[in-house]
């Protein structure tokens, strides 16, 4: 049964564990942590993104919990044992959007990134399919993929406008000074992928 954007939305979120669910959206901004190594350091430091919206939002850390996403299958070496960091849920203009993120410092090793942000995608794919299949609720999720940097320079890795990455233009690099003055709304990728 198809559902009107709202409807779907709040179901998508009611089936989601709370185990995987970082940010309700409740105050009208995404918030997204990431504990990660700074270049030389020793200690974790912690980066938080912050991200108003409009509608509705919540956010999934996906590489969080330690358990295998799919606890059937086997996770050793398999293509979906592979995950991206953030995954965001927005309904918004009578849509719902899924925005995948993928934390970097320096490093922007295509081949790591485009596979994670890939499996973020089969990831919201195959949890469409789980619902519909056992629920009967249908709706479209429009996906985009980001990665984001503390790269001064990764125009070797980027299109010549310096926007997405060379080798997968579906992917929009972003530095992590640019995202903190933007809004979830307001970030920018042509690449929109429908499931």
């Amino acid at each position: 049964m198809s559902l009107d954007a709202s409807s779907y939305f709040d179901h998508l979120r009611a089936y989601l564990s709370d185990d995987y669910i970082v940010d309700e959206g409740a105050s009208g901004t995404i918030s997204l942590t990431e504990k990660y190594f700074r270049e030389g350091s020793t200690r974790k430091v912690t980066r938080k993104l912050a991200l108003p919206f409009e509608g509705k939002a919540f956010a999934i850390k996906l590489d969080g919990p330690k358990e295998r996403l799919f606890h059937f299958l086997d996770d050793n070496g398999r293509p979906w044992s592979k995950r991206c960091d953030f995954v965001v849920f927005q309904c918004y203009q009578r849509a719902i959007n899924a925005y995948l993120f993928e934390f970097k410092t320096k490093s922007l090793d295509p081949s790591s990134i485009i596979e994670q942000l890939k499996s973020g995608v089969h990831w919201c794919a195959s949890l469409k399919k789980v619902v519909s299949q056992y629920t009967g609720d249908d709706r479209g999720i429009r996906i985009r993929k980001f990665v984001l940097t503390e790269n001064e320079n990764p125009g070797a890795y980027l299109d010549q406008a310096g926007r997405y990455l060379a080798r997968d233009p579906s992917i929009r690099h972003y530095h992590y000074d640019q995202i903190a003055k933007l809004t979830l709304d307001t970030l920018d990728n042509d690449s929109v992928r429908t499931v």
